[in-house]
């Protein structure tokens, strides 16, 4: 009965802990977003540079995801968050003292170590710490954490560069970080499984057991999809300051305001939507908003149309993310979660990573109207995943 009190409880202190220490890590992460193809540009590199800066920390995610979520099953969540966030400590430490395009490459690649250990940790810890019945809800708090940086960081770090510069900007970042590294030591070093039963996740742990989870039809669809979503938005978010001073607009970073202020109203509505509104009707709805809000950044030539832009965007992601990572935590069992959850974050941040090299090599040859059209098509492709990942799932239990 004590255990069932306690799981049946969403806002205990780990979870609230968990959704602090992602708060400031992501926000550390994002104040670089916008800025740092300016710096970037400072330092003498090219569009097509930016874009391998910005891309390498969601590529060292495809070599460093699975291993630590193998790791995450066998050895606990706590130790490995705490070893990320000190990666990430260490790494914002020597951005303020080494200032050239080479390190600048080298230090985004430890950072985006550092960060796929973090980000993995905190969010298998939340999916612990989450009653099962209340999964979708919880997961939907958790990212309003994982969102609210995309507006907070990159407004912080354009106002941070334009007043102290780059150097600031580092500093600030390294500020965040060290407060996320010291909350770490105050979770609780044991799952709540582990704290009630005495039990420790039984897995082989190794390549089979990890090729197992990836060959999971409803781990690798949702993946699949929100890796074709990412990609496509990858070219926002590292563009679109580069593309609204080309098109004369100002106020752009309102983008990521604008996005996150939606995407958290419906974080907050999400569960009413779960009860009211149709799984495939919801998930279906929410990729083509997303996909139209591409399209209509490609012919936007104002603030409004870049706002709207970012208001369906807001819509469609904060319904489908956490749907998503739903599907896949229903589809495996507890003693798989860590790699689940490393597979599934693994695709966000390797879309991230790829897209913006893919997209800054596009914009230099075409021009940000291709590229953002491009987006669409990639929205579009994600709807057809869907709907084939839907059609065999309902021919599997009829």
């Amino acid at each position: 009965m004590e255990y069932t009190e306690v799981k049946s409880k969403l806002w205990t202190k780990d979870f609230l802990l968990v959704n602090s220490i992602t708060f400031l890590a992501m926000t550390a992460i994002t104040t670089q977003m916008g800025t740092l193809p300016l710096y970037v540009t400072a330092l003498g590199g090219s569009k097509a540079v930016a874009g391998s800066i910005i891309g390498i920390l969601g590529i060292s995610a495809l070599f460093f995801r699975l291993p630590i979520g193998i790791l995450l099953d066998r050895y606990g969540r706590r130790l490995l968050l705490t070893i990320g966030l000190a990666i990430l400590f260490i790494d914002f430490a020597l951005l303020n003292v080494l200032q050239t395009l080479l390190m600048l490459f080298c230090l985004r690649l430890i950072q985006g170590i550092g960060n796929s250990i973090q980000a993995t940790s905190a969010a298998t810890m939340a999916a612990d710490l989450i009653p099962k019945e209340q999964l979708s809800v919880g997961l939907g708090y958790f990212s309003i954490a994982q969102a609210v940086p995309g507006a907070i960081g990159p407004l912080l770090g354009v106002a941070v560069v334009e007043t102290s510069g780059f150097a600031a900007l580092f500093r600030v970042a390294l500020l965040l970080t060290s407060v996320a590294f010291v909350l770490s030591f105050f979770l609780s070093t044991e799952s709540p499984r582990t704290l009630f039963f005495g039990e420790k996740p039984k897995t082989k742990g190794g390549a089979a057991e990890a090729l197992t989870v990836m060959k999971n039809r409803g781990v690798t669809f949702p993946s699949l999809i929100m890796f074709l979503i990412c990609f496509a938005n990858s070219g926002v978010i590292a563009f679109i300051a580069q593309f609204a001073i080309e098109k004369k607009i100002s106020g752009a970073g309102y983008y990521f305001t604008v996005m996150t202020v939606v995407t958290v109203l419906i974080r907050f509505l999400f569960p009413q939507m779960l009860k009211r509104v149709n799984q495939t009707f919801l998930i279906c709805g929410s990729i083509l908003s997303i996909s139209a809000a591409f399209g209509l950044l490609a012919f936007a030539d104002d603030l409004v149309h870049l706002l709207l832009a970012a208001v369906m965007y807001g819509i469609g992601f904060a319904s489908l993310l956490p749907v998503m990572n739903t599907i896949v935590l229903q589809s495996i069992s507890d003693q798989e979660r860590g790699r689940a959850i490393a597979i599934f974050s693994a695709a966000l941040d390797v879309a991230y990573g790829g897209g913006a090299m893919l997209w800054g090599v596009i914009a230099s040859v075409f021009g940000f109207q291709v590229m953002y059209l491009f987006c669409g098509g990639f929205g579009i492709t994600a709807l057809f995943v869907y709907l084939l990942f839907d059609g065999r799932k309902k021919k599997q239990m009829s």
